[in-house]
């Protein structure tokens, strides 16, 4: 699968599971703007997406999003003590 057919899964996932009720408020991990239209989308039904990614990247996807956090300012509540990257 190509990073083109992610995405893609990715949409029609969230579309999906929208159409079915399964959620109200999605957190999205991603920076890729091609998830824009899908997001528009989404908040046209009155469905929220909050993309949760790495700051300066993926501004395009962020701007559409209903609401964003940086997994960068949170990253210590998630390392391990001690460990060094290698």
């Amino acid at each position: 699968m190509t990073e083109k057919g992610v995405d893609t899964a990715i949409a029609t996932d969230m579309i999906r599971l929208a159409w079915e009720g399964a959620y109200e408020i999605a957190v999205l991990v991603s920076l890729g703007a091609d998830l824009v239209p899908a997001v528009e989308f989404l908040d046209a039904k009155g469905r929220k997406v909050i993309q949760a990614g790495f700051p300066p990247k993926g501004q395009d996807l962020m701007k559409a999003c209903w609401g964003s956090f940086d997994l960068f300012s949170g990253r210590g509540d998630f390392e391990r003590a001690g460990y060094v990257a290698p």
